[in-house]
């Protein structure tokens, strides 16, 4: 493991529950190593995600987060503030599978809704 990947990676757990952006990781990481480059950020999240060490959420409308957390799980994204949040989901894709009759390989959820801030925020 290099020196940047371990970084990386240092970075996405100390900002948990947050999904952050490679750019983000990548602000964050100058700040303890000046040199970085950003094309190193985006190689080693590319490489981490292919080795399943991380995921990738693609964002409709904005910029791809990346997750510290590789085990499939779902995510609730505010459409008020665009505030990710992970959505455990067990439950229900047991149950897709008793539907489908076969074993869930795979998925991406997000399910958009309002944070609790943003509906109150709204009710004023």
């Amino acid at each position: 493991m290099t020196r940047q990947k371990a970084l990386i990676l240092e970075i996405m757990r100390q900002q948990r529950p947050q999904h952050l952006t490679a750019d983000e990781i990548f602000c964050h990481a100058r700040q303890q190593m000046p040199h970085i480059a950003r094309g190193t950020v985006y190689r080693n999240l590319k490489l981490m995600e292919r080795d399943g060490e991380v995921a990738h959420l693609e964002m409709a409308g904005g910029p791809d987060r990346y997750d510290c957390n590789p085990i499939p799980h779902g995510h609730l994204l505010c459409d008020g503030c665009g505030e990710l949040t992970d959505l455990p989901v067990v439950g229900l894709i047991r149950e897709v599978e008793a539907a489908i009759g076969t074993e869930v390989r795979g998925y991406t959820l997000t399910i958009h809704y309002l944070c609790p801030h943003c509906r109150a925020k709204n009710a004023q």
